[in-house]
């Protein structure tokens, strides 16, 4: 299937979607901060990038603009997944596919990741109808 590149900092939470994406038997390599993240990004080139905002060392919002401004990796559909108070706008602002705000219900997180590795639904509003856009 496809591989994911999980980015969380916090240990219960990236274990989770790493169960999630292995249950749904897709492949996963899994760092903790924004920095890991670009690094993984461009050596990896995942199918799919699954991104909280905030994190130690480099914010996800630095990560994803980052990313979205490399030609190599900018294409990657990149899902942000965060308990910010902004997350909606941080995520549109910098260029994210989809976003879903912490805590969030696995059977939506399920069918978010199910729709943005579709190669015809990665546009942000698509992918994010269960935010209500």
């Amino acid at each position: 299937m496809a591989h994911i590149l999980v980015v969380e900092d916090a240990a219960d939470v990236r274990q989770l979607l790493v169960d999630l994406a292995d249950v749904m038997g897709h492949t996963v390599t899994e760092v903790f901060d924004g920095l890991a993240a670009v690094r993984a990004a461009l050596t990896r080139k995942p199918d799919l990038i699954i991104m909280d905002l905030m994190m130690p060392s480099a914010p996800g919002d630095s990560a994803l603009q980052f990313i979205r401004g490399t030609p190599q990796i900018a294409r990657t559909p990149i899902l942000v997944l965060s308990a910010h108070v902004d997350v909606g706008y941080i995520a549109r602002q910098y260029g994210a596919d989809a976003w879903l705000a912490k805590p969030v219900e696995i059977e939506v997180l399920r069918k978010t990741i199910t729709r943005l590795l579709e190669p015809s639904k990665t546009d942000l509003e698509a992918a994010s109808e269960s935010d209500g856009l």
